[in-house]
């Protein structure tokens, strides 16, 4: 039986799968299960998966403070918390991560709850908005400590947790691309349409295509009939408030090591439809040691399939 019950309590666990101190038989007060749990031991990680969050808007997740008390707590309990950044040191520690503290603009979350008599739970949300200080490359933990409770023990094993999440700007997912492409230096070089790619979230504004035939940020071909893709090159779309594509660059470099760059086709439409999530775009890739002018010009629709 002992066997089973260290078994359980190390087990990664999913919300509804109540975590319970195992030093404790009564009055605990400790933060529950809320979304994925993604640790197995150490300090407790939570993560949660918001969707797409426009600049300027905001998504929620659930903070469970728990009783863990034969039945239920007896007296209101007030439970105090804070953000612990030495929480965050430890669990980075712990399971080798980096995450970091969003900025005080990004997170904010009550710092007083109430567990009421006769119930055993209460849930509040912390608040994530994509402000300017918003970082989508980061790999964001807010970590939660409990600091004070009014009756009760504060929990050995779960008094804190680290909780991550996703964010995706509102352009990113799942993408059929069709189109053309005319390389003016091989005639052998065609495009491999239609293909299957993601449009990745790399800032508030801005996505950068994942070629799900080669498996990173770059864009496939055929040449002649294999398929290939045009090394150090894979591009980033930048699109305004108006819904234009305003920018297209070569994330490896303007230009790459190997001296390629990416350039806006002005004569395109390079718009994006909100309603129909369709991205309409021409863009160049130029090589000047190859060619003069532009050497592949790239005509392209993404159509919205689903969610990457």
């Amino acid at each position: 039986m002992l066997g089973v019950l260290m078994i359980s309590l190390s087990s990664c666990l999913k919300e509804g799968v109540m975590n319970t101190d195992p030093n404790y038989a009564s009055n605990v007060i400790e933060l529950a299960n809320t979304g994925d749990n993604v640790t197995t031991s150490g300090i407790q990680g939570y993560y949660s998966d918001l969707g797409s969050v426009a600049a300027g808007a905001s998504k929620t997740f659930n903070i469970n403070v728990h009783y863990t008390g034969p039945g239920n707590a007896p007296n209101d309990v007030v439970v105090t918390l804070a953000l612990d950044a030495a929480t965050l040191a430890a669990y980075n520690t712990k399971n080798g991560s980096s995450k970091v503290v969003p900025p005080a603009s990004v997170v904010s979350f009550p710092t007083s709850v109430t567990i009421k008599k006769g119930t055993n739970q209460t849930t509040v949300e912390a608040k994530i908005t994509v402000t300017a200080e918003f970082n989508f490359n980061a790999a964001y933990g807010v970590p939660v400590k409990i600091t004070q409770v009014s009756n009760g023990i504060i929990s050995g094993n779960y008094g804190n947790a680290v909780y991550s999440f996703g964010v995706r700007n509102s352009y990113d997912g799942a993408y059929t691309v069709t189109g053309s492409l005319v390389d003016a230096a091989s005639s052998a070089i065609t495009g491999r349409f239609p293909m299957s790619v993601g449009l990745v979230t790399s800032g508030a504004n801005t996505v950068r295509l994942y070629d799900n035939a080669i498996g990173g940020v770059y864009h496939s071909i055929l040449s002649g009939t294999s398929t290939s893709y045009y090394g150090a090159f894979g591009v980033e779309f930048t699109i305004d408030a108006s819904n234009k594509v305003t920018k297209v660059e070569n994330v490896y470099g303007q230009p790459s090591s190997n001296g390629r760059s990416a350039m806006i086709d002005p004569s395109g439409a390079n718009s994006w439809d909100p309603s129909t999530k369709t991205l309409k775009v021409k863009y160049w890739m130029d090589q000047p040691s190859v060619i003069a002018g532009h050497r592949v010009a790239f005509d392209e629709t993404f159509k919205y399939v689903g969610v990457r």
